[in-house]
């Protein structure tokens, strides 16, 4: 008998053919196989010539072939009743409808998202939980939460993460399938890396094992090369407290979404004194540039 990895339920007579009474008992097997079996009734009396029900229940804790015996003591009998169960125990069987999850090309914390479905052609249901090999735990850096906060140093010294970032997102991560039935998957890819991923969706089921199924996801993150243009603004003479403006284009010549911020440079001069200067003059030192930093409060 073939079984998958599942709760079975069997029915079997243990038949009286004497003309006496005949109490029976069962014997409990002590094998890892045997251990996945309960009788009922594992005791009783079977009148002469009668006949008695057993219910064998089985769960299953290992793959593969077995054969079982189970011995039943009748009182007044030199040699025990045998039941030999013969069967074989697979796996359930799940499958992508993909044989790959590639994104392609990908921007830097921009986020992508592909789908995919995971069938279960089992005759049992599956409580199953996903997860992305190699991903970190800390969440990624999303370029639209960056761009909402102006402040994040970020866009001065770059992303810095302290443990790797946890670049996937599975919706839904974990649930249950149905015999024969399905359910649609939805993985989310922002990436903090720049690199190419091979990496593997694993499944994982209960009360079975870790990666009994798994779907290959590939990509390739980039950064965009945005172009400024002018790279110069030349505002020549100005006067104090008259507004000016100034227009500038930044492009994107790629295929690629690209994040930015206009960072101000903040500039620290040194303040020399006046007198000091005045007394470099003076002497007629030669080769001095000096710039006189004026601000005049109303």
């Amino acid at each position: 008998m073939d079984f998958h990895f599942a709760f079975l339920l069997l029915q079997v007579n243990l038949i009286n053919q004497g003309a006496l009474d005949a109490p029976f008992s069962c014997i409990p097997s002590a094998t890892k196989v045997g251990l996945g079996f309960k009788l009922a009734p594992q005791e009783g009396i079977i009148a002469a010539r009668g006949s008695q029900t057993l219910q064998i229940s089985f769960s299953a804790t290992m793959l593969g072939r077995f054969e079982e015996e189970f011995r039943f003591s009748v009182a007044g009998s030199p040699t025990p009743a045998i039941l030999t169960i013969r069967g074989s125990v697979t796996g359930p069987s799940l499958h992508f409808d993909l044989p790959e999850l590639d994104f392609g090309d990908i921007s830097f914390g921009f986020p992508y998202t592909q789908r995919c479905r995971l069938t279960n052609s089992s005759p049992v249901p599956v409580t199953f939980q996903l997860r992305i090999s190699f991903d970190g735990t800390q969440p990624a850096v999303d370029s639209v939460d960056q761009i909402r906060c102006h402040s994040d140093p970020a866009w001065r010294k770059g992303v810095h993460l302290y443990v790797e970032p946890r670049e996937f997102t599975i919706t839904p991560s974990q649930g249950t399938i149905l015999p024969q039935g399905h359910q649609d998957i939805q993985v989310t890819l922002c990436s903090n890396s720049v690199m190419e991923f091979y990496r593997k969706m694993l499944v994982d089921l209960e009360g079975f094992g870790k990666g009994v199924a798994s779907l290959v996801i590939t990509a390739r993150c980039l950064v965009p090369k945005l172009q400024v243009s002018p790279h110069v603004l030349q505002y020549d003479e100005c006067l104090l407290k008259v507004p000016y403006e100034k227009k500038f284009i930044i492009r994107n010549p790629s295929h690629l979404p690209g994040c930015y911020g206009l960072i101000e440079q903040v500039w620290h001069p040194i303040h020399l004194p006046l007198s000091n200067i005045i007394e470099e003059l003076i002497r007629g030192k030669k080769g001095l540039d000096v710039t006189l930093l004026v601000s005049i409060q109303s």
